[in-house]
């Protein structure tokens, strides 16, 4: 294949080049989410691939989406890169090796967007961000794709920092048993499977994961009325401590 003519100008001119049409807008995270149901691309994107998830409704209706960007003020020529190999491989540094990936609550564009790269773009990737959503009914929609971010992480990544966000409850008034949750307590629980912690089991075989940042996204919630609910209280309070001490033991972080 004949070079492109842009591959003679200097390089640090075509970096100047790359820096105007892959522009971030001065946002370093980059947000992916899904499409959303009936917003597929009008024209065929073979590069992007395509899934089925189910609408996190009363309805539970299946559709066909992908994953894009959502970040406000970001503009990427995405079709440079496929120019030929050497043009995607500096400008992956660019876009790949210089920002991190927040996916949110939309954990099921993890695997596909990460599967549509090469191999040593997703070595560049070292940071991502997820959202996980509460351990117990009714919030836990995402079981199975959570299952199957991290077996696909297990196998595919190279993620050096993981920033998650996990969802808790705060009922507005007091209630009966425990309050808050040591990383001792989490063990025990975590010891006997209870399914409050599954999550846990499978984000610990997440290989070479070096620092976790965990955040607390906490709203109001009905005065527990059942075990599970009582659990979640609790271990919604136990968020930035317990629960943060006892990941960083199962992920054997310091």
């Amino acid at each position: 294949m004949e070079a492109s003519p842009l591959m003679y100008i200097p390089a640090e001119i075509r970096m100047i080049i790359y820096e105007y049409l892959f522009d971030d807008g001065g946002n370093k995270q980059l947000q992916i989410r899904n499409a959303g149901a009936g917003k597929l691309p009008k024209t065929e994107d073979r590069c992007r691939t395509r899934y089925y998830m189910l609408e996190r409704s009363f309805h539970r209706r299946c559709y066909e989406t992908t994953y894009r960007l959502e970040t406000e003020g970001a503009s990427f020529c995405a079709s440079l890169m496929r120019v030929n190999r050497a043009i995607y491989e500096e400008t992956s540094y660019l876009l790949y090796g210089g920002h991190t990936f927040d996916f949110g609550s939309n954990i099921e564009a993890v695997e596909p967007f990460l599967s549509d790269l090469t191999a040593p773009s997703r070595q560049l990737i070292r940071e991502i961000s997820l959202y996980k959503r509460g351990p117990v009914p009714p919030y836990d929609h995402d079981r199975g794709e959570w299952r199957n971010v991290c077996r696909f992480l297990e196998s595919n990544g190279s993620i050096k920092k993981l920033r998650l966000i996990v969802q808790g409850g705060k009922p507005n008034t007091t209630w009966d048993g425990p309050k808050e949750f040591t990383a001792t307590d989490l063990k025990l629980l975590y010891d006997i499977k209870h399914e409050s912690l599954d999550w846990v089991g499978e984000l610990a075989r997440v290989k070479g994961i070096e620092e976790l940042e965990i955040l607390p996204d906490v709203h109001y919630c009905p005065t527990p009325s059942s075990t599970n609910m009582i659990i979640f209280a609790a271990l919604s309070a136990s968020i930035e401590r317990g629960l943060a001490e006892f990941l960083r033991t199962q992920l054997r972080l310091p």
